[in-house]
């Protein structure tokens, strides 16, 4: 079976301190596009109008799939897809409800969000509740705008302790969402299956046919390592995540033909530090790891 990958830039993590300058992401684009290898560009929000109309010229231009992260959104406002409070739970969807015409004046394919943390085990059934309740709300109203709803599940037990969680939980939610959305899909991470205690080949299979898009995502496993935890580090050791292992998943994507007629999303998620010098040189790093693993269109 032939790969069908699309590299994708995960700006806000790879440029973080500059992820809100002004102009700063049109700039990346222009300087990157040129380079022919990004097919795909992952953003967070915040964009004035000059901006959202520069960047959907310069995508849509060059072929290049936007997507769009409302989890600086959430944070910022202390919002929650999936709190039990449910005031806020429906100002939270409310407002990303709000967001999607933003989204869609950068020509937004996909809007992308985490959930909030785990009530509890007492309560963990309850919330699930309140989250598929906001997932179906949010996934309707995002297709009017022919997008995605992507949630990436984020790690329960070790480190960000969210609600979700593992890949078998995630696909059992996110099936039920399908039921009357189909516009729902997983924005899957390494680093949060790994530190979830997954094999992270295992779940590739379990949510095959829900992942839209993979983050390469290194962490530390140990957990009594003072670097335990999923802080976007850089690939290889102590991480657990090598490009000899990035390209075994990539091989295992292609085995179970996942998004083999759309094209797979593939990103390195290592955050940007310093200088901007430092962060293009952070991009120029990880775009030679995605290639070298890439090779020419197969693992």
């Amino acid at each position: 079976m032939t790969a069908n990958f699309l590299p994708s830039l995960l700006f806000p993590e790879v440029f973080h301190p500059f992820k809100r300058e002004k102009d700063f992401a049109v700039d990346v684009l222009e300087r990157l596009v040129i380079e022919d290898f990004y097919r795909s560009i992952e953003l967070g929000d915040g964009f004035n109008k000059n901006e959202r109309k520069k960047i959907a010229d310069i995508t849509e231009k060059n072929g290049i799939e936007v997507t769009q992260w409302l989890t600086f959104l959430l944070e910022e406002n202390n919002l929650d897809v999936s709190i039990i409070d449910n005031s806020l739970r429906l100002e939270t969807v409310r407002q990303i409800k709000n967001s999607l015409y933003l989204a869609a004046e950068i020509g937004a394919k996909n809007i992308a969000i985490v959930t909030g943390n785990t009530p509890g085990n007492e309560r963990w059934a309850e919330g699930i509740e309140c989250l598929y309740e906001s997932l179906c709300e949010i996934a309707e109203a995002a297709n009017e705008y022919n997008m995605n709803l992507l949630v990436e599940p984020l790690d329960r037990f070790s480190h960000k302790k969210r609600i979700i969680g593992t890949t078998e939980e995630t696909v059992a939610l996110l099936s039920r969402v399908k039921e009357k959305n189909k516009n729902v899909g997983i924005a899957f991470d390494t680093a949060h299956a790994a530190l979830n205690g997954e094999n992270i080949l295992e779940a590739l299979e379990i949510g095959k046919d829900l992942i839209h898009q993979i983050h390469f995502s290194n962490a530390v496993l140990d957990s009594q390592s003072e670097m335990y935890g999923d802080f976007h580090m850089e690939i290889g050791e102590p991480g657990f995540l090598t490009p000899k292992r990035i390209a075994t998943i990539l091989q295992k994507a292609i085995e179970l033909g996942i998004q083999q007629e759309n094209g797979l999303r593939v990103a390195m998620e290592v955050r940007g530090k310093g200088d901007k010098n430092t962060c293009f040189k952070n991009e120029a790093t990880l775009r030679g790891i995605l290639t070298d693993v890439l090779g020419v269109g197969t693992v």
